[in-house]
């Protein structure tokens, strides 16, 4: 716990503190309340929307105005996209608060601050605190570009990708659930080896969801809470979220808001950015799966054939062959077309049925070893009629993977 600040001189509006206590701010600085937010104890914490907050700030406090909250992690969200996290256990009784987070001499636009706290019971009030220069409070924060929002439309269509979509921009949907409103918690089971991510964002399809919070296991039993509190619009993603991209994921569990008066379900997915080093031709991918690794995963429709396109990125060319994979349900594969960087495109065409747990493939390009640009494929989800059209509609559609080998 912190200690209690003993204030021992007062001048010009500066408090000075006694060695070994939190000072305050410095010279020329003063701090601003820019946030307050009712914590429920009994989650895993809170976003504040501090956008609002006229001018720029050189860190921030928390404050507990009342209650006493147990925090394992602050993460502060600038205006530029940086992200500061601080992740270390602070107690606070009411009225102490944090030392400075974090300690610079630079004025900065903040959008949002997320709090994660231990699991408890009641309630805390807590205040986030700006430490303002008075050239941070001079400054006019810029309008916000077109789309500059935590929420982004995403379309309305699943997202070809599961365990693993490489898209534009490297975002590879690795999990997803269906989730009721009569559900307020899901876990999405990743596994082991399945890749290294740097952040992780959501995307919800067919209902609004309110997620409260997101918590990240790693396999070696780690865990990184992510404050999320936020309402996600159907078709639309949320944020990206820093995580640790140094270690695999076990599992991430979700905690929602319920909605008993909307009726149907929502499909959350999530998606991540792979760690630097993880894909390419000596990237860490080549030591798991026998030398395969995952390019992207898709969700594969019922009717017509979805056509899907993997970017793979210059630096990450030099594969030899593809194989396709199915999980959770059967698809009929039609096309898998190949765009090198230089060169006319190879396709492979065929309509063949892969079903879970047996891959199709591999393969093999006629190019070589030649950069890959990207990688179309066009496949859709298998009816079962044996069991019935009922039997044959219910279920999750398929998740298409595919994997390179060098």
């Amino acid at each position: 716990m912190f200690p209690r600040l003993r204030v021992v001189a007062v001048a010009a509006g500066l408090f000075v503190a006694v060695p070994g206590t939190l000072s305050l701010a410095a010279p020329s600085e003063k701090l601003v309340v820019i946030g307050t937010h009712t914590i429920d104890l009994s989650g895993s914490g809170v976003s504040i929307d501090v956008s609002a907050a006229p001018g720029a700030y050189r860190g921030i406090r928390i404050r507990a105005k009342s209650g006493a909250p147990q925090l394992d992690r602050i993460q502060i969200i600038y205006r530029d996209g940086k992200v500061y996290n601080e992740q270390r256990p602070i107690a606070l009784s009411k009225g102490e608060r944090t030392r400075a987070i974090p300690e610079t001499s630079t004025d900065t636009f903040i959008d949002t601050v997320n709090i994660v706290n231990k699991i408890g019971s009641g309630k805390a009030i807590v205040e986030v605190l700006g430490i303002q220069s008075q050239e941070g409070a001079a400054k006019e924060r810029p309008a916000p570009a077109s789309g500059d929002v935590s929420a982004e439309p995403a379309g309305t269509v699943p997202d070809p990708a599961a365990p693993g979509t490489l898209k534009d921009g490297r975002d590879v949907m690795f999990g997803y659930q269906n989730v009721g409103f009569g559900i307020d918690r899901d876990v999405i089971k990743v596994g082991g080896d399945l890749g290294k991510f740097n952040r992780i964002r959501l995307r919800v399809l067919g209902n609004d969801v309110h997620v409260n919070a997101l918590r990240v296991v790693f396999v070696d039993g780690q865990e990184q809470n992510l404050a999320v509190d936020a309402d996600l619009k159907a078709n639309s993603r949320s944020q990206w979220f820093e995580i640790n991209g140094d270690r695999f994921i076990r599992e991430i569990q979700m905690t929602y808001r319920s909605h008993p008066n909307l009726q149907g379900q929502a499909r959350v997915e999530v998606t991540g950015e792979y760690a630097k080093g993880w894909l390419g031709v000596t990237g860490e991918g080549r030591n798991y799966h026998q030398g395969w690794v995952l390019l992207g995963a898709q969700t594969a429709g019922f009717t017509g054939f979805d056509r899907d396109v993997i970017n793979i990125g210059e630096n990450e060319g030099g594969f030899t062959r593809l194989r396709i994979e199915a999980v959770d349900r059967a698809i009929t594969l039609k096309e898998i077309r190949v765009k090198y960087l230089s060169g006319p495109d190879e396709v492979f065409t065929m309509r063949e049925r892969v079903d879970p747990g047996k891959p199709y493939g591999p393969l093999e390009f006629k190019g070589g070893k030649a950069p890959i640009k990207s990688i179309e494929a066009s496949y859709r989800s298998r009816f079962d009629l044996g069991k019935g059209l009922k039997n044959a509609l219910d279920g999750h559609p398929a998740v298409v993977q595919i994997w390179g080998q060098h």
